[in-house]
């Protein structure tokens, strides 16, 4: 079972391997292009970093917490459950 830190440290590193391959002049032109597109729209560190935080928040108090309620109305919208337009 993946431990979210271990996901949280894979998205990251996601990222950073992106920006590798989009700069690298070792890579084809086509992967370089195709993956500096895929960082256009990919988070960055601090807002998954401040999203993890508020899940750890959500996810350690009780209903009706007001940490809780702060931490649910400061959620930003990372991602959607459909993936079209």
């Amino acid at each position: 079972m993946t431990m979210p830190v271990e996901r949280t440290r894979c998205v990251i590193q996601t990222g950073d391997f992106l920006r590798e391959l989009s700069k690298s002049q070792l890579i084809p032109e086509s992967f370089r292009i195709e993956a500096a597109r895929l960082l256009r729209h990919y988070p960055e560190p601090r807002v998954l970093l401040h999203a993890a935080w508020l899940d750890e928040i959500i996810h350690s108090t009780q209903p009706g917490d007001p940490r809780r309620e702060l931490a649910i109305s400061g959620y930003p919208e990372l991602f959607s459950s459909n993936l079209d337009q």
